[in-house]
């Protein structure tokens, strides 16, 4: 018997979200009723009794949506439980509960569920649970187990590890008790939970007494975690453009708010619910990226089965550290499987290098020479991660910028309206490799679809400059934390750099106001005369012919010279957008160039990620 617990309890005050039990008593074919409580099990067929249950809490049952599942027998069944706010976060919308009640198959080492209904491949985040009547020293390490009882276990243990399930128990504490004074305590019910879910559960305990019967209830609390993993990356490479062709040539924008109701914070959900419909169509046709560590080139079916044999070979010389057999077949298995990984590393270098392009000339080199251990922040008085967060936020980004404020739209006669070419023109520029940051869609995304659909791009982005809007959507970033090479240790904030990604999409709108606000500099006079920077036609390299010839021009006169060089740490971070847009209107800039520059300024937030 498992009691699951959603939600932040510290003490089981209040009855559980749902029960699921094993081997349930039935009378009459039917299952016994409780208040408050609702029932679902598997039909019975043929007479055979249902040997799985849930019991789902009233109160919880009217917070979510359900969809019991069956197999065609009765020791198993699935529950899919849906909530449009999220169980744990709001990106957690659904996961499926399998309860299982396995015996003793026709053969001794052979159980009646097979484990590929036990771990089932799923979209879903899937919790697993039940009882298994097998014994494996991942769940029990104090036991002593015989070779069947290994042999009957592995293929559940494994396939749960070739699935990135994780076992959710207390090691040592046993959970069966026999009646009888010959079978000794062990553990049969375990319970299986994915790497989300896994990040949400908090509590594993046995608290309540026996229910009479030689099983112990078990107590699963799950509840929103402290931290999450990064949701998974969209394969872009493989999108079906062809499905996506007419879908998106037939898509339109809904009209953007418009005078006299529409504001600013109006204008900003505008943009985000349209955005959003737009990837979310993308979503439908793109596949997610492998998360694995062995998603790599050189990886092939042989190095699976030799780590699985190494794995295995690992586990059996635990059982008996003193068998002379076992440990000599792990260690032979470990030099197999890590000489297999040297010599297809070895056989991959040539192909590496012949396909070797000046953007993947640092792959290799990281290939070749290897990375480094990561360095890991420690600096003082940050013992937390959020005392970390905050620590390394406010040296890399100082002060505390003005949060935006909900204002009327102004219409501002002098802006031009926003022409499809300059759209091309600011993709043109956009680089195919550059982060993708928080939308996790690339630069080339954006590309095809300005192709295919031109106009939803254009529909999206001609309101926004219209009325000198930079959206709250386009303000968050990525902040990846990388440490400096070369630094003597980890305790100092000087050690670390922060690369700020952006989404690609708000470099499109930034490349388009960034061009018209070079054009009114140049004529206002708001741009230095030696400036190289940051202006079409003149680089770094314009920078240094300059310095050179003036060098050389007064050495031939004569005269020494000497050449100051600064760097002006955070600049960009430390501008103040009241005093920059005072100066704007001071040279008469146009207002929505104004208002685009000062909502472009305030209100961003950043997410570090390690």
């Amino acid at each position: 018997m498992f009691l699951l617990l959603f939600g932040l309890f510290t003490q089981l005050t209040q009855p559980p979200s749902i029960v699921a039990l094993q081997d349930p008593p039935v009378y009459r074919g039917k299952l016994p009723s409780f208040n408050l409580f609702t029932a679902f099990s598997p039909p019975t067929n043929g007479g055979c009794k249902p040997r799985v249950a849930f019991y789902v809490y009233s109160s919880f049952l009217s917070t979510v949506s359900l969809l019991p599942r069956f197999f065609g027998r009765g020791d198993v069944m699935a529950l899919d439980l849906f909530t449009p706010d999220g169980f744990f976060n709001p990106s957690t919308t659904g996961f499926t509960l399998v309860n299982s009640y396995s015996i003793k198959g026709r053969l001794s080492n052979t159980r009646s569920v097979p484990q590929e209904i036990i771990f089932p491949v799923s979209a879903l985040p899937t919790l697993t649970l039940g009882d298994l009547n097998i014994h494996h020293p991942t769940a029990d390490p104090l036991r002593t187990f015989k070779e069947d009882e290994i042999a009957t276990a592995s293929p559940y243990f494994d396939r749960a590890m070739e699935l990135g399930f994780t076992l959710l128990k207390v090691p040592g504490v046993l959970t069966r008790f026999s009646m009888s004074l010959i079978g000794r305590p062990c553990i049969l019910d375990v319970a299986f939970t994915c790497r989300l879910l896994a990040l949400c559960f908090s509590e594993w305990s046995d608290p309540l007494p026996s229910t009479g019967s030689d099983q112990v209830p078990i107590l699963l609390r799950f509840e929103a975690p402290l931290f999450g993993f990064p949701p998974l990356a969209p394969n872009c490479a493989l999108t079906d453009w062809p499905a996506l062709d007419s879908s998106l040539k037939a898509a339109t924008i809904s009209p953007a708010p418009t005078l006299p109701t529409g504001t600013s914070w109006s204008m900003g959900v505008w943009f985000r619910t349209s955005l959003n419909r737009i990837t979310a169509e993308l979503a439908l046709h793109t596949p997610l990226k492998r998360v694995t560590l062995r998603s790599k080139p050189l990886w092939s079916d042989l190095l699976s089965q030799l780590r699985k044999a190494y794995n295995s070979g690992l586990r059996y010389s635990k059982v008996d550290r003193f068998d002379a057999a076992l440990l000599a077949s792990a260690r032979t298995a470990k030099s197999a499987y890590f000489k297999a990984i040297k010599k297809a590393m070895r056989d991959h270098w040539p192909a590496l290098l012949a396909t070797t392009t000046p953007q993947t000339v640092w792959t290799a080199k990281k290939f070749a020479v290897g990375r480094p251990p990561p360095c890991f922040p420690e600096l003082p008085g940050a013992t937390t991660p959020l005392e970390l967060n905050i620590a390394l936020l406010d040296h890399s980004f100082p002060g505390e910028p003005p949060r935006s404020v909900n204002s009327i739209l102004l219409p501002f006669r002098d802006c031009r309206a926003l022409a499809v070419d300059k759209i091309s023109r600011a993709l043109a520029w956009s680089s195919r490799s550059s982060g993708p940051g928080p939308g996790m869609s690339p630069n080339f995304l954006w590309k095809t679809i300005e192709q295919v659909a031109p106009h939803l791009i254009h529909d999206l982005l001609a309101p926004l400059v219209a009325y000198g809007i930079h959206p709250p959507a386009l303000k968050m970033a990525d902040g990846i934390l990388l440490d400096k090479p070369g630094k003597p240790s980890c305790d100092s904030h000087s050690s670390f750099r922060v690369i700020v990604l952006l989404q690609t999409f708000s470099k499109i709108l930034e490349r388009i106001m960034n061009s018209r606000l070079s054009c009114v500099a140049r004529l206002v006079g708001l741009q230095d005369p030696h400036q190289c920077g940051s202006l079409a036609g003149l680089s770094a390299s314009d920078a240094t012919c300059t310095l050179t010839h003036e060098v050389r021009t007064l050495q031939m006169a004569g005269r020494k010279v000497s050449t100051l060089f600064l760097d002006i740490k955070g600049g960009f971070d430390n501008v103040n957008p009241s005093t920059l847009c005072s100066m704007l209107k001071a040279k008469a800039v146009d207002p929505y160039l104004v208002s685009w520059t000062r909502l472009f300024l305030i209100g961003r937030t950043c997410w570090l990620r390690y």
